[in-house]
């Protein structure tokens, strides 16, 4: 069994758009600040934003699941959030600069009743798409384009892993 794999790091960049950046958490989602640390921010734009991202498989991946956990969070108490994600896994000799997603996945999350609580929502993804060292690009996507996506509020992301075996 591989061990998870965070997925916000050096290839981590928010699209062109200016609604999703990176923050200090005390700015707008924490009230107590005790713990430093950055969020992403999706805001609330009505359109879809992304946040684009790049890791590398584990080298003990076996190909029977794989998913990503998305660790996030709002200051909202209603609504429902539309994330997705799109990605293609690389080889090597294959190219760095695909044309189109290899698959993209998504789920619509409900927000709790009380804010800044934790909220997971896992994608699964097709196993078979991935081998171990594989390099991934892809992005996180919040769909505020979709009827789905009611959430009137900026959604704070807080991490984000790649679960494989």
């Amino acid at each position: 069994m591989s061990l998870p794999v965070d997925i916000l790091g050096s290839p981590t960049i928010p699209n062109t758009s200016g609604n999703v950046y990176a923050e200090p958490a005390a700015v707008n989602f924490q009230a107590n600040d005790r713990y430093p640390g950055l969020v992403f921010v999706f805001a609330d734009s009505g359109t879809r934003i992304a946040l684009g991202i790049g890791f590398r498989v584990p080298d003990d991946y076996i190909g029977v699941s794989a998913s990503i956990e998305l660790i996030w969070g709002t200051t909202a108490t209603t609504g429902d959030a539309r994330l997705e994600f799109d990605y293609t896994a690389i080889a090597d000799n294959e190219s760095l600069d695909p044309s189109a997603d290899q698959e993209s996945v998504g789920a619509t999350a409900t927000v709790p009743g009380t804010a800044r609580l934790r909220e997971t929502t896992t994608l699964t993804l097709t196993p078979g798409n991935f081998a171990a060292g594989d390099w991934v690009e892809g992005q996180i996507v919040r769909d505020g384009a979709d009827a789905a996506d009611t959430l009137a509020a900026s959604l704070y992301l807080i991490g984000a892993t790649f679960i494989g075996t």
